[in-house]
């Protein structure tokens, strides 16, 4: 795990264990992010990582051990501050919908205007596809994405992830499915984003 920064601690775990399917995956984890960090987790497959993520973000409890996120329970900083942690996972979920639909999912349409949309797909590479569509953020996606390529689907989770600008991003192999040159220009774009987002970034 490696990082850099100074600014006030983010996220702080302590003494964490967790266990998934029945096995014991994290024993004693204690570390701690500050605000504008970048952090890379690299690990094998099997080795915790996901699990990590799940812990961090309140999805699954663990049994042993304390997180803490702007020193409150994950769940809690997550109601208390909506839109500040966002998340990509390997495998996006993508609506029957348009663009515009998918990038804003869960916040009103009058949220959705063009310019928090278009700055969302410029972060994830995304914005010359949508230029390009006679539709433009109209465009139809398909049935979970049909409509799209494996590579667009993955970057349109990174532009729905960064729609509410987060100041936490927790990224789980969210860049493994794209071609080589397009991780390399979306990772850039998510480098970029060091000063104004505290970024946890998962990788092989």
């Amino acid at each position: 795990m490696t990082g850099t920064g100074v600014g006030p601690e983010l996220i702080r775990l302590n003494n964490v264990n967790a266990r998934y399917d029945h096995n014991l995956v994290l024993e004693d984890v204690s570390f701690h992010v500050h605000e504008d960090q970048f952090t890379g987790i690299v690990g094998p497959s099997g080795a915790g990582k996901t699990t990590l993520i799940d812990v961090l973000l309140g999805v699954l409890n663990p049994d042993q051990g304390t997180i803490l996120i702007s020193g409150l329970p994950p769940l809690l900083a997550v109601a208390k501050w909506p839109g500040a942690v966002s998340y990509v996972p390997q495998d996006v979920v993508i609506s029957s919908g348009t663009i515009r639909e998918n990038v804003a999912l869960g916040y009103p349409s009058e949220a959705a205007t063009d310019e928090l949309v278009m700055n969302a797909l410029r972060i994830a590479h995304l914005d010359k596809f949508v230029e390009g569509s006679a539709q433009g953020l109209d465009t139809q996606v398909g049935e979970r994405g049909a409509k799209i390529s494996g590579g667009q689907r993955q970057r349109l989770g990174i532009a729905r992830a960064m729609f509410t600008q987060p100041l936490l991003l927790v990224l789980d192999e969210a860049t493994s499915s794209l071609d080589a040159e397009t991780e390399a220009s979306v990772s850039s774009a998510i480098q970029s984003l060091r000063g104004g987002t505290t970024i946890l970034m998962i990788a092989h």
